[in-house]
């Protein structure tokens, strides 16, 4: 048994080149002629280029105007200019024989026909895993790009927080050591500050003291210190003679108390 054959037409590339077509195309309503000759071209596949209703009936006009769905005006015009251009033959039993089926068609057996359809899914396929690997790939390369990109920001930040933080440190101001003045230092100031200050009672009540004020906060500046008892010397001097030792009650303990709210 034969293998089933399925048939069709190759137009080729410069059909629309041909003289006659040109020719054709040309005249009014000539885009209409082509059409309907190509439909006439098509029908007449399947049947070696031979239009024909039936063995016993041609097609007259009005019947290609219907199986083309062609106005019959564009049928009766378009089959007189085919034919004087041999376009197509008129056959004696009214055959319509369409001169360039012939060449046109092409035709494939039922394996044939499998094995290239067969192939066309094959390289579907293929292009359709290459396609697939390309985005995959692309994906893989947009997320590195972003795990980079983010990374670095990252680093830039903190960086920055870095930067910010060592600003911060070093604009702030350090705290400057107290360093206890020696008995020298504190006679020398008062003798140039021309004051009745007895440095050597200034210098072992806070020496005692752990150089501490009568609240006991740590001095910060001795010279302050030296200053404040010198307001409170009224023009005479805060000497050993008044006891300096550090006792509740006592009455040079009161005066450094004083003393000690108004340097604040």
């Amino acid at each position: 048994m034969d293998s089933k054959k399925f048939y069709w037409l190759k137009l080729k590339r410069d059909f629309f080149k041909r003289h006659d077509i040109r020719i054709v195309e040309d005249l009014p309503n000539g885009k209409d002629y082509i059409l309907f000759y190509l439909k006439m071209l098509v029908e007449s596949v399947d049947h070696e280029g031979k239009l024909r209703f039936s063995d016993t009936i041609p097609y007259n006009e009005q019947m290609l105007a219907t199986i083309t769905n062609t106005n019959i005006d564009i049928v009766r015009a378009a089959m007189d200019i085919f034919t004087k251009l041999e376009m197509i033959e008129i056959i004696d039993d009214g055959t319509i024989f369409m001169t360039e089926t012939m060449k046109m068609i092409g035709c494939a057996a039922d394996n044939d026909n499998a094995k290239r359809q067969q192939r066309f899914r094959d390289r579907k396929k293929t292009e359709k895993a290459i396609a697939l690997e390309d985005s995959v790939t692309n994906n893989n390369a947009k997320i590195t790009d972003s795990v980079t990109n983010n990374n670095e920001s990252k680093s830039i930040e903190i960086e920055k927080e870095k930067e910010k933080e060592l600003d911060s440190k070093e604009s702030k101001p350090k705290k400057t050591r107290f360093i206890p003045p020696t008995l020298e230092q504190v006679q020398e100031y008062c003798d140039e500050r021309g004051n009745d200050i007895d440095p050597r009672q200034f210098f072992e009540y806070y020496q005692a003291g752990g150089w501490k004020d009568a609240k006991g906060n740590p001095v910060r500046n001795w010279k302050q210190k030296v200053i404040t008892w010198e307001k409170h010397s009224n023009g005479h001097p805060i000497n050993s003679s008044q006891s300096y030792h550090r006792t509740s009650g006592n009455e040079f303990l009161d005066l450094l108390n004083n003393m000690e709210d108004e340097d604040e």
